[in-house]
Order: structure tokens, then C-alpha cells, then sequence
């Protein structure tokens, strides 16, 4: 594993190698092995620190050649020994889990420091870890935190999770839930790593219902302003990409797959619909998944406070949900969620729960919110919740933290959940010139007949970042 300061490319310029370390590391990445030793091997022999650090990894590997943990720890000796930080990780690496060499700590400790010393991010991340957790050294957890926010500041995305989950544990003092939402928030937007971003976007989940509407918005907006800290790393397993010529566009990540799926519901017969703003939040493009097809659909208007959002379909629609007319919703009153849970894992059809209004307020006593008790997982977000009549009185938004509570006070809530009042969602489709019906509340339907018209409103949502 190898980093490379943006200078650092500039210096490279000029040195002889730099096209059989560019081409060595271009095979190692399209999996041609033996392509990369050959592109390297008299390059490491002449000295070249880079090529050194990459046969070490392919000997380590046992890729394109017999695999000897030995003989690349003497390559990433040679590497390190020119202070090559990315050898200097990998030679602490091998200490700490006894690859050529005996397991130690304190070993992989030692050479994690030269490497942070130099301001590499793994570095500072590998070392933190060990300053947390290590059994064999003196542990100094604000050692540890120190370096995980110099690396979290430079945009190492690992460090960033290491952090939020930090302020989410409460190992720094604080407003712990409000910065881990912060942290993850900006390491799922500057991850295309599909781990890392589940990582990120779990911690998302966990951390936001212990937030006010207020809480949420600053760090959304602190997250939109946020920028790396000095010059930005790349960071990969065979080096970072090469510089690409002057107009060629970035990479994407696999359009065909989305990166996290909710729900929505339509409101007018031009192909409104209405989500949660986390639904489609940092979204590159918005798919709404009906009759089989996926449409595009575009945003159109957003309260974030809320966690509201409206986006419009490329086309016109028949059935629309509408919403009720006074009275306000009431405890104890029967309700109705329709949305597309656990996407993946349950049906691709949309699902149906029932159960009643349990307090109408959220958590923290936000009056933004309904408490309910109509069963909602990952995936019901901004779908809606009906009553009797089949008429909307709220945007699903989520779930208590079972987990987090049965920590915290050792009892597991149960049916806690929570929907976004209908009066926020009409409020930003009239400041958004957004059409939309209101009925009276009637007579109750028999809820298989609320649900036939529930479903045929409910949308799934497909966010591609």
C-alpha cells in the first residue's frame, strides 16, 4: 500500500523511472502480475524506492511471483531505509500480524510512527488504532485522537470513520452524536468504496435520531463546506492512479447499481413526489423505480430541517396520494406504512405495516415529528403514512436505535418510530409551487383496501452516488 502527496507526483516528473513505476503499477491494477515484476525489477535493483515498495507487495501477496514474506520484507527494508512511508507502513504491518517476521506490537508501533512522523495518513491511522487498542503497548487515547483528526482533516476516509466512531462512543467528550453524524456525512460523500460507504452510512442511521431537526442541519451544512486539509491523498493498494491526461473524466462507480434505496410518494399528476432529503441526499442522479421501470427524477425543493425533499418525475403520472384535511393527527389513532424495506434482503414489492399514532412528537420532544407504532426498517424512509381513510398525515423518517438504547438504559424499545408531519411536507410543496389534493378525513376503510390505495402512490427511490 503506497501514498502519494499531490508534490510528490511533481517531483516525480523528472526521475528516469517514473514510466516503469507508472506501467508497473497499471498492470498490478488490470491483475497482470508478472507484467508488473518485470516493469519494476531492474528499477528496485537500481535503488528506486517505489519499485522496491511494490515488489515487496508482490512478494508478500505471492502475486506474479512465489510469495515470500521474507524476501519482501527485504524489499520494503530497502524501500523504508530511503524513508518511503508507504514501506515504513508495510514493514509495521508485517509486525503486527507476523508476515516473515515475529508478531509484535510495539515493532509495528515503531515503524507506524516513522511513517506518521511524515504526515502519512495510514500511518497515523494504523498507529491510533494501536494507541486505542493495543494489549502490548501503553495505550493514549489522546495521542490517538489527535492523529486520527490530522488524518481525518486531510480527507483519509478510514480515519474519518475511526473518528466519527470515536465522538459515537463517547471516547471524546462532547457533542459526541452531532460530530460522528458530521464525520460520517463527509467520509460517505468522499467514499466510492462500497464498504466504507456502508460503513458511513450505518453510522448515519445510528447517530441521527439522537439529533434535533437544528442538529442536522448544521452538520449537513458543515459537511457541504467541508474541504481537505493541506495537499489530498490517494490511496491504493498498488499505488495511486496515474495523473489522467488533460480531459479525461472521472471514473463513476457502477451505474447499474444503486448506492442505498428509500421510499416516496406522489403527489401530483405532473410527477411530484415527496421523500426524505436524507433519501436523496448527495445523490449524482435519482432513479424512481414504478410499473418496473426506472425513471429519472430530479429535485426540485428541499428542507433539510425537515428532512423533507420533492423530486419530479420526467413524465406524468395517474394515481396520487392525498392529503388530509383537519383534524390533525390524534394518539391512538390507527395508521398505515407503505415503503421499500430492506431492499436486497426481503421483496422487491413494496410492504405493508399497520399500527397507531403512539405521541405526537419525536424524540428530544421535536414537534416536527410523529411517534408511531407501525413497524419501519431501512428503506421505509420518506414513504408514507396513511390513516383510515387512506388519506397522508405524515413522511416516514425512521426508527429508535434499539442497540444504542439497550446500551444506555439496558431495555430494548420496541415499535419506536417516527414520521415527519404532513404539515412540513404541504409546506414545502407550496413554497415550491408543487399542486397537490386535500380530502376530509371519511369514514375508515378496511385497511386491505387503504393499503390497495397506498401502494399504488408508493415509489421506491434509487440513489446512484
Amino acid at each position: 500500500m503506497r501514498l502519494v502527496l499531490a508534490t510528490l507526483l511533481l517531483l516525480l516528473i523528472s526521475r528516469p523511472g517514473l514510466a516503469n513505476i507508472a506501467s508497473a503499477q497499471a498492470a498490478a491494477r488490470a491483475g497482470e502480475y508478472p507484467t508488473a515484476y518485470e516493469a519494476c525489477k531492474e528499477e528496485a535493483e537500481k535503488g528506486d524506492a517505489e519499485c522496491q515498495n511494490l515488489l515487496g507487495i508482490l512478494f508478500q501477496k505471492g502475486l506474479g511471483v512465489s510469495a515470500n514474506p521474507i524476501e519482501a520484507l527485504r524489499w520494503f527494508g530497502l524501500a523504508a531505509a530511503q524513508k518511503l512511508s508507504a514501506a515504513q507502513d508495510n514493514i509495521g504491518l508485517a509486525h503486527l500480524n507476523g508476515l516473515g517476521t515475529p508478531k509484535s506490537e510495539k515493532e509495528a508501533a515503531r515503524w507506524f510512527a516513522l511513517a506518521a512522523a511524515q504526515g502519512d495518513p495510514i500511518g497515523e491511522h494504523r498507529l491510533a488504532l494501536l494507541l486505542m487498542f493495543g494489549k502490548e503497548i501503553e495505550n493514549d487515547p489522546s495521542k490517538a485522537i489527535e492523529l486520527l483528526k490530522h488524518g481525518a482533516d486531510r480527507g483519509y476516509v478510514p480515519a474519518q470513520l475511526t473518528l466519527a466512531l470515536a465522538f459515537e462512543s463517547g471516547r471524546i467528550r462532547g457533542r459526541g452524536p452531532a460530530n460522528a453524524y458530521l464525520w460520517y456525512l463527509i467520509a460517505d460523500r468522499r467514499t466510492r468504496d462500497a464498504t466504507q460507504k456502508r460503513l458511513a452510512t450505518e453510522g448515519e442511521n445510528r447517530t441521527i435520531p439522537y439529533l434535533s431537526g437544528q442538529e442536522i442541519v448544521a452538520a449537513k451544512t458543515a459537511a457541504d463546506l467541508w474541504k481537505p486539509v493541506g495537499p489530498g491523498v490517494q490511496v491504493g493498494v498498488f499505488g495511486s492512479p496515474p495523473t489522467p491526461a488533460a480531459g479525461t473524466p472521472p471514473s463513476e462507480p457502477n451505474p447499474t447499481k444503486p448506492s442505498a434505496t428509500g421510499s416516496g410518494f406522489v403527489v401530483s399528476r405532473a410527477g411530484d413526489i415527496v421523500t426524505n432529503d436524507h433519501v436523496i441526499e448527495g445523490c449524482r442522479e435519482t432513479k424512481v423505480v414504478r410499473g418496473g421501470r426506472r425513471v429519472p427524477a430530479q429535485m426540485i425543493a428541499k428542507d433539510p430541517g425537515s428532512d423533507v425533499a420533492v423530486v419530479r418525475l420526467s413524465e406524468p403520472v395517474t394515481d396520487v396520494a392525498s392529503f388530509r384535511e383537519a383534524p390533525p393527527p390524534r394518539p391512538a389513532e390507527p395508521v398505515l406504512v407503505v415503503g421499500y424495506p430492506l431492499q436486497g434482503l426481503l421483496t422487491s414489492d413494496a410492504s405493508v405495516t399497520t399500527g397507531i399514532v403512539s405521541a405526537l412528537a419525536g424524540l428530544h420532544n421535536d414537534k416536527k415529528q410523529l411517534q408511531i407504532t407501525a413497524p419501519v426498517q431501512p428503506g421505509n424512509s420518506g414513504g408514507p403514512l396513511v390513516d383510515a381513510s387512506g388519506n397522508v398525515i405524515g413522511v416516514v423518517v425512521g426508527k429508535l436505535n434499539a442497540l444504542r438504547l439497550a446500551q444506555a438504559t439496558g431495555q430494548i424499545p420496541e415499535n419506536v418510530n417516527f414520521a415527519v408531519n404532513a404539515e412540513l411536507a404541504r409546506a414545502l410543496l407550496d413554497k415550491a409551487g408543487v399542486k397537490y389534493e386535500t380530502k376530509p378525513p371519511s369514514e375508515a376503510l378496511p385497511t386491505p383496501a387503504v393499503a390497495e390505495r397506498a401502494l399504488k402512490f408508493t415509489v421506491m427511490i434509487e440513489c446512484y452516488r
